[in-house]
């Protein structure tokens, strides 16, 4: 079998708080069984100055750098690396937002995906900000945007998923991988769609109507801040996710889309995914780094690279919630607390704060061991 070459399309128009991260970031994916080549098509920024500044930051992470003439909009600019990876003669082209951080391990990931099925058409990262499929987090921008809790994140998930593929109703193009076969089938993006928005979802459609399939690969994992370009250049306005002229279009070609949108959000699919990702991360966390046990209504995080377990005592059954880094999930109680908590993680706590008085406290500081004194940070009763 003949090596894989991955051809990664960044695209960009303005963005210089946030791209330079971003090329950075892709500068330093792994890439150990196939080759990987990363190229910025730079959609004639109109920021003064800003498309010579990158050319430089290319320059200086060893990436590809090509400047349009003139703007051309999100799809036909997606479309010059499209035809880049087709000409190029490269196995896989993923096409992906300058907003994003790639986890080192996340291109490899979305090969594997593509590669365990050649009837896959797209193979869409798991992210924070991916429209419905979204993992989700308290506040992705506070407790994600770093390139080691990226990477940690990615290792997780990708341990836990593999090459697991879910078929969705349709890619989302801010972090997406195409075999070129794919492409050459399909074809490239309908320039109808003008600045862009919705491309992504015709595209998706057409390539359904050639017997492919559109996956989601939790496995590989993509911050995405979101936005970030469009909303500056007016292309977002207030109030919305997308450009509901080009949402009119798919409706017009695809009037079953919606439908079929709705079917799979009906199904639980997305639900078991919210569910498992998150408890999978929190658990990881809190064997790997530890995680302190909090009695009371109001969760105290006093670090962010810590688990933070918080009991509820309510007065007949608690709950159970563990935290880290803005991801949530539940514990069963059970008849015994502590006990629950210690099968979850699989490891002693590394501290406790008894915040009430109830006998929820009572019981986990007998079964931890505690013997201090209990110290309410608030009345037992208003």
């Amino acid at each position: 079998m003949s090596r894989s070459r991955v051809l990664l399309v960044i695209t960009v128009y303005n963005g210089r708080a946030f791209v330079p991260r971003c090329i950075a970031s892709a500068a330093r994916l792994e890439a150990v069984d196939f080759d990987l080549d990363v190229l910025v098509l730079d959609d004639k920024s109109p920021d003064p100055g800003w498309s010579e500044e990158l050319e430089s930051v290319c320059n200086a992470n060893g990436v590809g750098y090509y400047c349009s003439p003139r703007n051309l909009g999100i799809p036909r600019n997606v479309n010059l690396g499209l035809l880049a990876a087709v000409e190029g003669d490269y196995t896989h082209v993923v096409i992906a937002n300058s907003d994003v951080i790639f986890a080192k391990n996340s291109i490899a990931q979305l090969l594997s995906v593509c590669l365990a099925d050649t009837t896959i058409g797209s193979a869409t990262s798991w992210s924070n900000n991916v429209s419905i499929y979204s993992i989700r987090n308290e506040d992705p921008d506070a407790n994600l945007a770093d390139q080691e809790v990226v990477d940690w994140v990615g290792a997780a998930l990708s341990g836990w998923y593999g090459s697991t593929a879910i078929d969705i109703p349709a890619g989302i193009s801010f972090a997406i991988m195409m075999p070129v076969e794919a492409v050459r089938s399909v074809g490239l993006m309908d320039p109808v769609f003008g600045r862009g928005y919705c491309e992504e979802t015709d595209w998706s459609i057409r390539s359904l109507a050639n017997s492919l399939r559109l996956t989601l690969a939790p496995g590989a994992f993509v911050y995405h801040q979101g936005q970030g370009s469009n909303k500056e250049a007016g292309l977002v306005m207030a109030g919305h996710t997308s450009v509901p002229a080009n949402e009119a279009i798919i409706d017009l070609r695809y009037p079953l889309f919606r439908s079929q949108v709705a079917s799979f959000v009906a199904s639980g699919i997305l639900q078991e995914l919210h569910k498992e990702g998150p408890r999978e991360l929190v658990q990881q966390a809190g064997r790997q780094f530890g995680y302190v046990i909090q009695v009371g209504w109001f969760p105290r995080i006093s670090a962010p690279d810590i688990c933070h377990v918080l009991v509820n005592p309510s007065v007949t059954s608690p709950t159970i919630t563990a935290t880290f880094r803005g991801f949530t999930t539940t514990i069963e109680p059970g008849s015994d607390a502590a006990a629950s908590i210690r099968r979850f993680f699989g490891r002693e706590p590394e501290g406790l704060d008894l915040l009430s008085r109830g006998p929820h406290s009572q019981q986990i500081a007998a079964a931890l061991g505690h013997d201090g004194p209990i110290y309410p940070a608030y009345p037992e009763r208003v």
